[in-house]
């Protein structure tokens, strides 16, 4: 009688769970617009918000004002001055988060955070525009390593607008500053794909931040855990206010 030997994948456990690609390659942090940041902040986050001299300084340099418009890209970009709550609410919502993904190069994969309404609320996207005011980000053009010629992008400068089938729209920001390297093209004709595949064929634009100074730039980002974090404040502090 001879020994009946096993198969060899059954002599171990395998996990059939892979890592996707941006799962291996790709570290993920999260931006918050300023005006939810302060509301939402919690006790450990409270400098997250702050704008460092280098940013400010940019200005004076900066050929096409980048920080101008990050501070105040609703009254040129859209033509009004500070407006109140009720005012605002017209026009497209920047209040959603972004997520950034860095790869392992420094390239930042711009991506709708999983909070972001859009994709909470499985919202019906109809259209995404790179039209945002003084500048069409379909019209970027690089070329070279260093990227010469693109379009310099602020912390809150817009990547695109995204409208839904409810009607809502949402200005999305970058959340990271650098170089313009590309817009997905693929979501002028199939605006589902950031629904359906936020952190791959769905993403919004890669930006290339300054490699000097890329610590400085994943330090205006929340980390992952810092994320959950707050946000697991936030539910427990509306679960609570809910509740009185």
């Amino acid at each position: 009688m001879s020994n009946v030997v096993d198969r060899i994948e059954e002599t171990v456990v395998l996990d059939l769970k892979y890592p996707s690609v941006s799962e291996r390659y790709f570290t993920k942090y999260y931006f918050i617009p300023k005006e939810r940041k302060k509301v939402e902040n919690v006790s450990n986050l409270s400098n997250v918000d702050q704008d460092s001299p280098d940013e400010l300084s940019n200005t004076e340099t900066n050929p096409l004002n980048v920080n101008s418009e990050e501070t105040s890209f609703q009254s040129h970009e859209y033509g009004f001055a500070k407006l109140n709550e009720e005012q605002i609410s017209s026009n497209p919502d920047s209040s959603g988060h972004t997520c950034v993904m860095v790869h392992t190069n420094k390239l930042c994969l711009i991506t709708l955070s999983h909070v972001h309404p859009i994709l909470a609320e499985k919202k019906e996207i109809t259209e995404v525009s790179y039209n945002v005011g003084k500048f069409n980000r379909l019209e970027n053009q690089v070329s070279g390593k260093g990227k010469r010629g693109a379009q310099l992008m602020g912390v809150q400068s817009s990547v695109c607008i995204i409208t839904c089938s409810d009607g809502s729209k949402y200005n999305i920001l970058a959340g990271v500053q650098g170089k313009l390297v590309e817009v997905n093209e693929r979501l002028v004709t199939q605006p589902q794909l950031v629904s359906e595949h936020p952190d791959a064929e769905g993403y919004l634009a890669v930006v290339l931040p300054p490699l000097r100074n890329g610590d400085f730039m994943r330090s205006k980002l929340l980390t992952e855990e810092q994320y959950k974090q707050l946000n697991h404040c936030t539910k427990t502090k509306s679960s609570s206010e809910a509740s009185n």
